[in-house]
């Protein structure tokens, strides 16, 4: 496998305070300036199941090393199901970003990242959110943001039936299955370029949208991935 630049450092995040007509007195906002990051203890190990859908009418290029022209968007989800981070346990968390990638090369979004919405589940307690408000914008999905809008605590709802699944959140919606080769099982792609992911199969996208951040984004029939995921620190 090709080594390819993965930053290990965060990259430098902007926000923005949420738009007044995206305001819901039930729904718990923060961005980057209005929280304090609490750093991320070493000998932390989060993994989970990741599900990815965009632009792309095949299977992205980006999966492959290769450039899009005028760049991607994307609809992402991280299912976190074990692990924990500074002694908080983080499993049962869902963590969906919306992005943008205004790079056409693989090399220029893996150095400068994309802009990007961050949504997490809004079961998470207390303790898990003062942990997350760092950990998915430092690691998991924040690894390919270089510019966040800041994250919202949302209701996510997911729903999963054999070999497909579909999500939920108050500004967009995804769904998908796996697609089936030639001897019933799901297409996987081998050697990919994102390290974090292992088993990774490709789907079909029936349709995601999203709309905020002045974003508004609704593809039918798209490319799509579901793989398992590991990150520590």
């Amino acid at each position: 496998m090709i080594a390819r630049h993965i930053p290990t450092a965060p990259l430098q995040l902007a926000s923005l305070p949420p738009r007044a007509e995206d305001c819901d007195s039930s729904l718990r906002y923060y961005d980057k300036e209005e929280i304090a990051m609490q750093e991320l203890n070493a000998g932390w190990t989060v993994t989970g199941t990741y599900n990815e859908a965009c632009a792309a009418e095949g299977h992205c290029p980006l999966y492959f090393g290769r450039g899009v022209e005028g760049g991607c968007r994307y609809y992402m989800v991280f299912r976190l199901e074990e692990g924990a981070v500074n002694g908080v346990d983080m499993s049962g968390i869902t963590v969906v970003y919306n992005g943008d990638i205004g790079y056409s090369t693989f090399a220029e979004f893996m150095q400068n990242g994309s802009e990007a919405g961050v949504y997490v589940s809004d079961n998470a307690t207390d303790a898990q959110r003062k942990v997350l408000d760092t950990l998915v914008l430092k690691s998991i999905g924040g690894l390919l943001v270089g510019k966040s809008f800041g994250v919202k605590y949302v209701p996510i709802e997911v729903s999963e039936t054999d070999g497909a699944v579909s999500f939920k959140t108050p500004f967009g919606e995804m769904s998908q299955s796996l697609t089936k080769g030639g001897d019933g099982g799901p297409v996987r792609i081998e050697n990919a370029t994102l390290p974090f992911l292992k088993n990774l199969k490709h789907c079909h996208t029936t349709h995601w949208t999203y709309n905020d951040h002045g974003k508004n984004f609704d593809y039918k029939d798209r490319c799509g991935s579901w793989a398992d995921f590991a990150f520590s620190g």
